[in-house]
This record gives structure tokens, C-alpha cells and sequence, in this order.
């Protein structure tokens, strides 16, 4: 059962050691983490799947330097673009951080992150097959990307939901662990799902033409703050388009404003399209979840 109605986060009687803080992008997650962290006397683990990477601080809304130093933050900066990033790191840094503090804020509205950290999901661990590996990668840069992305909704619509066509490393690795196993990845996950009994999960909402005015406001002070710069200079010291890294929304738009495939105009017009569709995505993943204290608000 979820609550949804206008709470004070802070009235709210807390007597689990892990909150979760989920909502859609732009909403105003990190600051009500910020605010309970101080109260609380806490850390913050984000659960933000670009967050991690150096560099890349103006395009994923990163926390600031001074809030971090008001209150310690996690998985933020802990990789350089190349390297991969994926919920099983996730998933073992949470455990690792739980094993010697009892308590934690955990904030960010990736779906798969949530889920599977609430639902204690042990991934499989299928043995990788180059020969299939290679095919699918051969398929994938040879432009069938939509083939391999229909592929996998049809076989496992739950994980293909969580994958972005342009996420060459999960699709892949998606499709490879099918094949192996001839089993769904999703169901796989949910074969070994325990619920966490530990966490209470407070989520952010407001209405919807409200939350795209916040995007679109969001997009034009990462622009005059510089995203553009900040992508230039990542493809300036080697990092390539094709890194999964660099396909995520704001990125991959301004690289191809970068390229001359599209003006600026159009960059800034597709990457507030693009975070529309994924802020309703993620609230379609967040309404499945059950017990989540929901703060619905007009302002």
C-alpha cells in the first residue's frame, strides 16, 4: 500500500535504519537527502547511475563540492568515464557501506538500482561466451541496435524496460545472459528476490506540468553553466561517443550538436524531450512499488 498525500518528511516517525529517497528527475531528491542527512547525522549513498563518473558533473545535476563537504556523499566520482558502471557495483558498495554503518540515506530515481536493492537481487552470474558476445556486438555496431533492443523486450519486456538502446554494454550483456542460460535475465533476478524488512522509502511527486517546467529549467542552467564545454573537453582528452558513459540524456545530444548533426537549438529542444520520456518512465517503475511514503505537491 502507498500513501499518497502531502507529508512533512520530517513529522514522519522513521524507525528504520535506511532510507531510500526516489521521485523523477528534477524533482528535488538530493536536497530533502541533504536536509535529513544533516538532521539525521547521516551519510548519503547515490544511487544515480552517471553520477560515478569524474568529469561529468554539470549534464547528471551532480551534488556540489560544498554540500559533499556538509555532509560525506558516496558514489559520486568514484570512476572515469571508460570504466563500467552497473547495479551489481551498486548493490556491492550498499552492502559493503551496511556492513559497518547501521544507518544511511540512499538517493536516486534509477528504477533497476531501487528494486534491486529492496528486493536484495543476486544477478547471475552466467560465464560470458565470446562467440555469442562477438556476434552480438558485431550485430550491434553494424547498426541492428533496434533488432537487439526488439530482441530483448520480446523475451524479457521487464529488463528491456531498464535498458536504453544506446546502452551498448547492458543490452549486450542482457541478450549474452539469454542466451546462455535461455532463461529471462529479469526472472533470474527475481528467483533469488528477499525482501528488505529495513528501509523506509520517501518518495518526491508533484504534478506533471509542473515536474516538465522544473526539466525544462533544469536543461537551460545546465546549457548556461556550461554542459557544452563540459562534453567538448571529455571528447577532447580521448573519451569516445561510444562509451555508455557518454549515451546518456544530455550528453549524447550535445555531442551530436558537437558532430554539426544538429543545431543548438534543436540539442536543447531534444534533451528536454528526452528527460520528459525518462521522468515518465521512471514514475510508471516507481508506482509499482509498494510502502513508499509519497509527498504529492502542487509547489
Amino acid at each position: 500500500m502507498n500513501h499518497f498525500k502531502t507529508l512533512n518528511f520530517f513529522d514522519i516517525n522513521i524507525d528504520k535504519p535506511i532510507i531510500y529517497i526516489i521521485g523523477p528527475t528534477a524533482i528535488g531528491k538530493s536536497e530533502l537527502a541533504l536536509s535529513l542527512a544533516q538532521h539525521l547525522k547521516t551519510e548519503i549513498i547515490s544511487a544515480d547511475s552517471y553520477q560515478v563518473y569524474q568529469g561529468m558533473d554539470i549534464g547528471t545535476a551532480k551534488v556540489s563540492k560544498n554540500d559533499r563537504l556538509l555532509v560525506p556523499h558516496h558514489l559520486i566520482d568514484t570512476h572515469l568515464p571508460d570504466q563500467p558502471y552497473n547495479v551489481t557495483d551498486f548493490l556491492r558498495y550498499c552492502n559493503d557501506y551496511l556492513q559497518s554503518n547501521k544507518q544511511v540515506i540512499i538517493c536516486g530515481g534509477n528504477g533497476l538500482f531501487l528494486r534491486s536493492f529492496l528486493y536484495r537481487y543476486e544477478f547471475p552470474k552466467a560465464k560470458s561466451d565470446p562467440n555469442i558476445r562477438q556476434s552480438l556486438m558485431h550485430d550491434y555496431d553494424k547498426g541492428l541496435k533496434q533488432s537487439l533492443w526488439d530482441k530483448l523486450h520480446s523475451v524479457d519486456p521487464k529488463t528491456a524496460a531498464n535498458i536504453h538502446i544506446n546502452n551498448k554494454h547492458q543490452l549486450i550483456r542482457a541478450l549474452e545472459i539469454y542466451h546462455i542460460t535461455q532463461q529471462p535475465p529479469s526472472s533470474i533476478k527475481l528467483q533469488n528476490a528477499t525482501p528488505r524488512n529495513d528501509v523506509t522509502v520517501l518518495g518526491l511527486t508533484c504534478d506533471r506540468n509542473v515536474v516538465t517546467q522544473r526539466i525544462d529549467e533544469r536543461v537551460d542552467i545546465m546549457i548556461n553553466n556550461g554542459l557544452i564545454d563540459e562534453v567538448k573537453h571529455l571528447l577532447d582528452v580521448g573519451y569516445t561517443s561510444s562509451l555508455p558513459a557518454l549515451n546518456c540524456i544530455g550528453y549524447k545530444e550535445t555531442i551530436q550538436y558537437l558532430n554539426g548533426s544538429i543545431t543548438r537549438d534543436e540539442m536543447i529542444r531534444l534533451i528536454k524531450i528526452h528527460t520528459h520520456q525518462f521522468s515518465k518512465r521512471q514514475m510508471t517503475w516507481f508506482k509499482k512499488i509498494d510502502n513508499v511514503f509519497w509527498n504529492v505537491s502542487s509547489k
